[in-house]
């Protein structure tokens, strides 16, 4: 029933204005042997620092997603979590330097 609802909501945050880049940034993300060429040529953070750093951001909600993805000419980590309160937050991370680019 969580899933159903998270989708729903996710949808409804992708058609919001102010998380366009993000999203579109979530239509060209990395397969998984791609992130992980992209980490251990130390190209980009590992995914657990990104997920640590948006953590930081958003206190008290849950990760829900972690995507590894092209935006523009640079690779970004888009995470998505779910607050306590039911809403989603999409925290984009700098993938080169680990540095918090946007919350929404």
């Amino acid at each position: 029933m969580r899933l159903i609802w998270l989708v729903i909501m996710w949808w409804g945050f992708l058609g919001a204005a102010h998380a366009q880049s993000a999203s579109a940034a979530l239509q060209d993300c990395l397969q998984p042997r791609e992130m992980q060429a992209a980490v251990a040529s130390k190209d980009v953070v590992a995914p657990a620092a990104a997920v640590m750093t948006a953590r930081r951001q958003v206190p008290n909600a849950d990760v829900v997603r972690a995507n590894l993805c092209r935006n523009s000419d640079e690779l970004v980590y888009v995470i998505v979590a779910l607050q306590r309160d039911g809403r989603i937050v999409q925290v984009m991370i700098d993938g080169s330097s680990g540095r918090v680019k946007s919350v929404h």
